[in-house]
């Protein structure tokens, strides 16, 4: 073969790497004009809290209805908030009156702060409560394991946070809470198929000891499953955030997308919905990137 000649592995990595670029800026544009056409057609669109305040004089309020006047023509708002993002410019809040960018910077630390801890305490529960259940196969363990799993699952994010909230428990552990059912269900399930792969219930019948063949013989061969499960809980710590944040008041994305939600603050909410649908998709490609090289090696 041609040395200069690209090999069909790589070409094919980068065709699947453009094509899932496409499809995220694809995402992007997509997410951000729904977010605004539901906000735009939403009651209570353009109406401000501050044209209720009597000490502002009639030229005054005329002025802060004339404000939202650019976002009531839905497609000639949304091109130019692309022109003014790709310079550079997120644009204004009007309910929080600071720039979005500034807003961001200072409630993004709060949401990465309770998400990592979230997600970690997530995993850590379901690996404590489904891999010795199912490695061991300890029944109690298991049924145990389902009960809580079955409880916290019938409880929304809301519900987990006041239950907590009540008793004086971190929010740290809410959003643990509320991923670990289903982190749990699905790793229990990869577990199951795992486990009982003929190679590894010989060696179980063998006598061999269940550390190494958990490691070598049912983790290691479900990597890719594993990182595409982690790709979904980031998206899923984040949806808990916002109800968790908005009921604790953790000045955080979270609570700054309840805020422009109630607000009808267009801008803010149409950065928040791109950014979702930026971090969605990026994780999906970093897990779709990984699987290949990992079933290769397994």
């Amino acid at each position: 073969m041609n040395p200069r000649m690209p090999s069909t592995d790589a070409a094919r990595s980068r065709g699947r790497v453009g094509r899932a670029l496409l499809r995220i800026a694809a995402t992007a544009l997509a997410g951000g004009l729904l977010s605004a056409t539901m906000v735009r057609f939403s009651p209570g669109f353009g109406l401000d809290e501050n044209q209720l305040d009597a000490r502002l004089s009639r030229q005054s309020q005329q002025a802060v209805l004339r404000s939202h006047d650019q976002e009531r023509n839905l497609l000639r708002f949304y091109a130019a908030w692309w022109k003014h993002v790709l310079a550079g410019d997120l644009g204004f809040s009007q309910s929080l009156n600071r720039p979005i960018r500034e807003l961001l910077a200072d409630r993004a630390p709060a949401t990465i702060d309770l998400m990592l801890w979230g997600i970690a305490g997530a995993w850590m529960l379901a690996i404590v409560f489904s891999v010795p259940a199912v490695v061991r196969r300890l029944r109690r363990l298991a049924a145990l394991s389902s009960v809580l799993s079955g409880m916290t699952a019938s409880l929304p994010a809301a519900g987990i946070a006041i239950l907590l909230f009540r008793l004086g428990g971190s929010a740290k552990w809410m959003i643990a809470l509320v991923l670990f059912p289903r982190l749990y269900q699905y790793l229990r399930n990869v577990l199951l198929q795992a486990s009982g792969m003929p190679h590894v219930l010989l060696a179980r019948a063998k006598g061999l000891r269940w550390q190494p063949m958990l490691l070598r013989h049912v983790l290691l061969p479900v990597r890719p499953q594993l990182i595409a499960l982690v790709a979904v809980s980031i998206n899923m710590a984040f949806g808990a955030a916002v109800a968790i944040e908005a009921i604790c008041d953790i000045p955080g994305l979270g609570q700054l997308a309840w805020k422009a939600a109630a607000a009808r603050d267009l801008p803010v909410l149409v950065v928040l919905t791109v950014m979702i649908a930026l971090v969605t998709q990026m994780s999906n490609l970093v897990a779709d990137l990984c699987t290949p090289a990992l079933r290769s090696q397994s």
